[in-house]
């Protein structure tokens, strides 16, 4: 039962440090996500991953825990799905659109499979240490971009943003880590 308590609390302190400043957007409001993009260079997915860690450490110890890294992916993809847009913490505040084909909503099926993926590569990742540090969670992103840059040039555009954000939303595509 603790066991419980603890990642029902993890998973709602990641939600609302993850949703402070979200809000319903209307036309003629400037937008609180920022830009939309068309590009998104490695430099910009690095310096969000290095602010996401401080939001994600729940506990503030330093480390990402499994139920800290399961739970910031499952409701960052139905923050994705839900705002229809995916913030990135860059250079300056930009916004990557997600795809139409994407719903709006995840069931409690797709939240299952999600978190144990999530799980999973947590696993895949930490083998004997305790936890991820920034360093580690960062690399971890960097992969997730890496997987995503087809072409290899440090920077995701057309397609290749596209999957990254449908991944982001998360759709569990092939090959690409749970991050």
């Amino acid at each position: 039962m603790k066991t419980r308590n603890m990642k029902l609390i993890t998973a709602l302190a990641v939600t609302a440090t993850m949703t402070m400043g979200s809000a319903s957007l209307g036309e003629g409001v400037v937008n609180p996500f920022g830009g939309a993009v068309d590009a998104v260079p490695m430099t910009d997915a690095m310096l969000d991953a290095a602010r996401a860690f401080e939001k994600v450490d729940v506990n503030r110890d330093g480390i990402i825990d499994e139920d800290e890294y399961a739970a910031r992916r499952v409701v960052y993809a139905q923050l994705a799905r839900f705002n229809r847009q995916i913030p990135i913490d860059g250079q300056s505040l930009i916004r990557i659109p997600v795809p139409e084909d994407i719903p709006n909503s995840m069931g409690a099926a797709e939240r299952a499979a999600l978190d144990a993926v999530a799980r999973r590569d947590y696993h895949l990742r930490v083998m004997a240490k305790d936890g991820l540090d920034q360093s580690a969670w960062q690399d971890a992103r960097l992969e997730t971009f890496s997987l995503a840059d087809g072409n290899g040039d440090g920077e995701l555009r057309d397609g290749e943003l596209t999957v990254y954000a449908k991944f982001l939303s998360g759709e569990l595509a092939p090959g690409v880590p749970a991050t």
